[in-house]
């Protein structure tokens, strides 16, 4: 059976959904919604939604992309350098600039940007008096570092958590945290630090009060500024993009002005990668996310969680009893990203769903169907593969990511065509 529609009225009612993009910040990975919610308790809740579906992200923003009134809103309404960085990349749409951001918990506005060579950086929160950081008098080479919107406590023993599994150490950083009270502040870090000859690196353990999340962080923006604060002040001196390795493996620049009586404008800059960016179904109960693949990057990472077993299984079942191999699959979605409009929905696990569409001029044996009805195939799409995990189905998935292509082709689309089985 085939369906003919004309666009207009092929729209649908709109999704409950909210746009999420996600972004590694030199690890350190960073979901940010477009859009700012007025009550912590949504925050919370859409914090607590999109880490139950992607186990890798460690923090959570809210933003207005507007470059003239860049805003950015951190789920427990703390300070974070790299989401700073995200917010600015994403901003200028990846290109050469500088603007000026409002950030959660920083009274005022920072300049952020991205550099000739593609790297974003931040200007960092620091207080000028040098006394908010603070030597330790029972260990007299760690440091306590007061900056606005966290606290970080600088351990320069990594010796002891040698051998330690990733929970033991952050079993063990929270627990610095609690002795020294911190937990009470609006965010708190407990940093350790080793030097390698004249370069370092840090392990960051993070605790945010009103988001409830506690991370062993794969970088850290803020932990990196509270380091650099602490060799400018015991140099005496300003320091300039001085590398400090993360557990990433990634390097990111501080750069600190400095003195020898106050400290001046601080700043960060590193590495940005947008990894994905889709919608979050919000109606009820968190259950999936809806993403939009369009680089090979990503098409590797959903084949790596399922995509591939997930199209042989559906189509070697009624009505289509068709078997396919691995390679024939990813040469199947490779063209999809390549020339059309690919989906996926995820739980968080796996990928459970795929929708696609491609130009009506790349379909083969359509030449009677479009002169039977008159279509043009220069302004008409074609809706391809669709399929849903056998368990999910008659719950409304299909029909979203039908209308997610529908939304996504291009303005001067007039017709799409979809074609189906009678007893499917």
């Amino acid at each position: 059976m085939t369906v003919i529609t004309e666009l207009k009225q092929a729209e649908g009612e709109a999704m409950p959904n909210k746009r999420f993009i996600n972004m590694r910040p030199a690890g350190n990975d960073t979901a940010l919604f477009p859009g700012i919610p007025a009550t912590l308790a949504e925050r919370r809740r859409l914090n607590d939604a999109i880490m139950g579906i992607y186990p890798n992200i460690e923090q959570v923003g809210f933003v207005n992309l507007d470059p003239a009134n860049t805003e950015l809103m951190m789920a427990g309404g703390e300070f974070c350098g790299n989401a700073t960085r995200s917010t600015a990349f994403l901003a200028l749409d990846g290109k050469p600039g500088i603007i000026d951001i409002k950030v959660s918990g920083v009274q005022g506005t920072l300049k952020a940007g991205v550099t000739e060579n593609g790297e974003a950086f931040a200007q960092m929160p620091v207080y000028e008096d040098p006394q908010r950081i603070q030597e330790d008098p029972t260990n007299p080479r760690n440091y306590t570092v007061s900056m606005e919107g966290i606290v970080h406590y600088m351990d320069f023993d990594m010796a002891q958590i040698e051998g330690l599994s990733e929970e033991e150490i952050k079993a063990l950083g929270l627990s610095k945290i609690r002795e020294r009270g911190h937990d009470k502040e609006i965010a708190a870090g407990h940093v350790f630090v080793r030097k390698n000859g004249d370069s370092y690196e840090i392990v960051p353990v993070v605790y945010v009060r009103d988001a409830g999340t506690e991370f062993l962080e794969t970088a850290c923006g803020s932990g990196t500024t509270a380091l650099g604060l602490v060799l400018a002040k015991n140099s005496g001196a300003a320091i300039s993009e001085v590398p400090i390795t993360q557990p990433s493996g990634k390097d990111i620049k501080i750069s600190v002005d400095y003195d020898g009586n106050r400290f001046g404008y601080a700043q960060i800059q590193g590495e940005v990668d947008k990894l994905v960016e889709g919608d979050i179904e919000t109606d009820g109960e968190v259950n999936y996310a809806i993403e939009n693949i369009t680089t090979e990057a990503q098409l590797e990472g959903a084949f790596s969680d399922g995509l591939i077993k997930l199209y042989q299984d559906i189509f070697s079942q009624a009505p289509y009893f068709e078997s396919f191999t691995n390679e024939q699959v990813i040469k199947i979605f490779s063209e999809y990203v390549k020339s059309g409009i690919l989906f996926i929905a995820r739980d968080g696990s796996s990928v459970i769903g795929f929708g696609a569409a491609v130009p009506i001029s790349t379909v083969n044996d359509i030449e009677s169907l479009l002169s039977d009805n008159n279509i043009d195939p220069a302004t008409s799409w074609y809706m391809a593969d669709l399929g849903v995990k056998e368990e999910l189905r008659r719950n409304g998935l299909g029909k979203k990511l039908v209308q997610k292509r529908i939304s996504f082709v291009p303005p001067d689309t007039t017709t799409i065509v979809m074609r189906t089985s009678v007893d499917n």
